[in-house]
């Protein structure tokens, strides 16, 4: 049995945990199955079964550091808990890449947000000893970033070519498969509504779909952190409704406790997320799809690689390149049509139960350890002296300087 410290950056207490949280739910569930001891450390000390739980708090960390054997952590909270605790050996969770994602901040918010995530990025690399992301790609981006901190290094890969010993993939999952009460409406959810999406698009899309399904409803939520997250988007979406005297099929409701999100689905026909393809895109793993899936809601969203590939082999979705709101209408009425995506998602389902995905980080906490090679390249690398000039040369054969 290991003592296991969990670090979450996000509030617990109010029952409504976005992707972060969920994962740190989910990880505290697989790791006291395995008959770990839990503690759970986030900023509101939210009560987690099967742990012991208390606020975030620099007299926390140190406490909690003392009585644990290893760490589990996630984006901004590891600055709190190397500042006040104890070193530890420390799983660092780089499935969300939260400093790619608030690059959408620059405009509204400066350089402070890049500057403040690429100090926290780096502090990780610099005291972490193994590291968990959500899919191949960022796997080589993580990697990229860890040959320029000297974490990638030739100790590292004399030891492990593979690297695993440094970096694992361990995607979302998805609960235990439940039974789906099939809706017989034109309900369609997009769900919270991040900075880097595009609610315009999905509205104007049900707005066309409407043409021909008259009773098209599209079904916004309100985020549970909103000081924590930037609500540019979701204000746009929700004056641009107004505006076009949309109220009649645009809906905004709170977002849903975590426990009763499956009855919450239920509600729905289809999921629909739109944003426009970038770098974000190219290394998001979107949580809500896998929640969706497992909620049994066929897809139909923007392109993205991750979640291109993974509905694609489950056919439980259709994929919309480009921002044609026409297009976007077309394949949502398409798909509420087809019955066969929802036999797709039932197989993703299957696949993707927690304990499976998490078995690299199961693994560390049976045999948690120190990256003894971490400190042995994060320097600052050495050039190789340049070639002697023409008058070095002159210098060195005359024995004097001018």
């Amino acid at each position: 049995m290991t003592r296991v410290l969990l670090v979450c950056p996000e509030p617990l207490g109010h029952r409504q945990p976005a992707g972060v949280g969920i994962r740190f739910l989910e990880i505290a569930k697989v790791l006291a199955a395995d008959g770990h001891r839990l503690t759970i450390l986030s900023p509101d000390g939210g009560a987690v079964e099967g742990a012991n739980a208390a606020a975030l708090t620099p007299e926390a960390i140190a406490k909690a550091t003392e009585e644990n054997d290893m760490a589990i952590v996630q984006g901004h909270a590891v600055n709190a808990l190397f500042a006040h605790g104890k070193v530890l050996p420390t799983v660092v969770d780089l499935y969300d890449p939260f400093i790619i994602e608030n690059l959408h901040y620059f405009a509204e918010r400066g350089a402070e947000v890049f500057q403040h995530d690429h100090a926290t990025l780096m502090s990780s690399f610099a005291r972490g000893d193994f590291f968990l992301c959500a899919s191949e790609a960022q796997r080589l981006f993580y990697l990229g970033v860890m040959l320029a901190a000297g974490r990638l290094s030739p100790a590292a890969f004399e030891r492990d070519r593979h690297l695993d010993a440094l970096i694992r993939v361990a995607p979302f999952g998805v609960q235990p498969p439940r039974m789906r009460t099939a809706s017989h409406n034109h309900e369609v959810l997009f769900g919270g509504i991040y900075d880097w999406y595009d609610p315009i698009l999905a509205i104007d899309a049900v707005a066309i779909a409407r043409k021909t399904i008259g009773n098209i409803t599209l079904t916004f939520t309100t985020h549970p952190n909103p000081d924590l997250t930037p609500q540019g988007k979701a204000a746009e979406a929700i004056e641009y409704g107004s505006k076009r005297g949309y109220g009649a099929f645009i809906r905004f409701e709170p977002w849903t406790p975590y426990e009763k999100r499956g009855q919450f689905f239920d509600r729905f026909a289809l999921a629909l997320l739109t944003f426009p393809e970038s770098v974000e895109t190219d290394l998001s793993m979107r949580t809500r799809v896998f929640d969706y899936l497992w909620g049994g809601l066929p897809i139909v969203t923007s392109s993205a690689p991750g979640t291109d590939e993974v509905l694609a082999r489950y056919g439980a979705g259709i994929i919309v390149r480009g921002e044609s709101p026409a297009d976007f209408a077309a394949a949502t009425v398409s798909a509420l049509g087809r019955r066969d995506m929802s036999d797709g998602a039932r197989r993703f389902v299957e696949d993707h139960q927690w304990p499976h995905v998490l078995e690299p980080l199961r693994d560390f906490c049976k045999h948690p350890r120190f990256d003894r090679d971490k400190d042995a390249f994060a320097v600052k690398l050495q050039l190789p002296e340049r070639p002697p000039s023409i008058l070095d040369r002159l210098k060195r054969r005359i024995g004097g300087a001018f």
